[in-house]
């Protein structure tokens, strides 16, 4: 099964791919601006949101809508491949890779998309799962980089407000869903690099040292620690992981 990128009895890629019918798959390995990739999460809201969609339909659309939303950033797995095989030849921790100035939002968005295909009985490819993985792990580290600054040497100063609050903050990436903690993304981002094959054990044994860390950010968070100097000199210690 295919699904094709039709609206109202014609293509919605008319002209841009030259062909009277494009399906979705086909249309995000030919997208390369930023119109392009708008088109293609249209294309696929569509296929989404209509209610004689199969599953299957359901989910490739929500894949392919991830990969459009982080293509509109310039995002791909082929580029950061790359750079994690550099980093791997260069001893480079895989997290300083994937630091990135994308929207939060947008990368919430495509987790989200992510999981929804997930749900829906898709885990997707090696190359998606790699996608997975270095999304939820932008999600992390944006969320932490928008209260703190880190050092190479896991030294933090606080960039915005009380540490008790950065806490808090960096709790949920989501505002509106706190279902969500940043330790489930970071579970998604491990799930993900492990699906995919393309960090080495190396490389892998960092996220999961990541994922340590989160669990101790998690845990301060629960403790109910409210004198400020603590949760200072807690975090501090705990970044000192990264």
């Amino acid at each position: 099964m295919t699904t094709t990128l039709c609206g109202c009895g014609s293509n919605i890629f008319q002209g841009f791919v030259g062909e009277p019918e494009k399906s979705l798959l086909e249309s995000i390995e030919d997208a390369s601006t930023t119109e392009d990739y708008s088109r293609l999460i249209t294309a696929a809201d569509e296929i989404i949101n209509n209610s004689s969609s199969t599953d299957a339909e359901k989910a490739e659309a929500h894949l392919i809508k991830a990969e459009a939303i982080l293509g509109k950033s310039n995002i791909t797995a082929l580029d950061i491949m790359a750079e994690l095989a550099l980093s791997a030849d260069q001893d480079t921790n895989p997290i300083n890779v994937l630091s990135t100035s994308a929207p939060l939002e947008d990368l919430i968005a495509a987790s989200t998309s992510l999981s929804a295909a997930s749900d829906l009985g898709d885990s997707g490819n090696e190359e998606q799962n790699l996608m997975k993985g270095i999304v939820n792990t932008m999600i992390v580290m944006n969320t932490i980089t928008e209260e703190f600054t880190i050092n190479e040497n896991g030294d933090i100063e606080n960039n915005v407000s009380d540490y008790s609050d950065s806490l808090e903050a960096i709790m949920y990436p989501d505002p509106s869903n706190t279902d969500l903690t940043i330790l489930d993304y970071t579970n998604e981002a491990l799930e993900g690099f492990t699906n995919s094959g393309a960090l080495t054990a190396e490389q892998l044994t960092e996220t999961e040292t990541i994922k340590t860390q989160i669990t101790e950010i998690e845990t301060l968070n629960e403790s109910g620690e409210s004198d400020e100097n603590n949760i200072q000199n807690a975090l501090e210690t705990i970044f000192q992981g990264f």
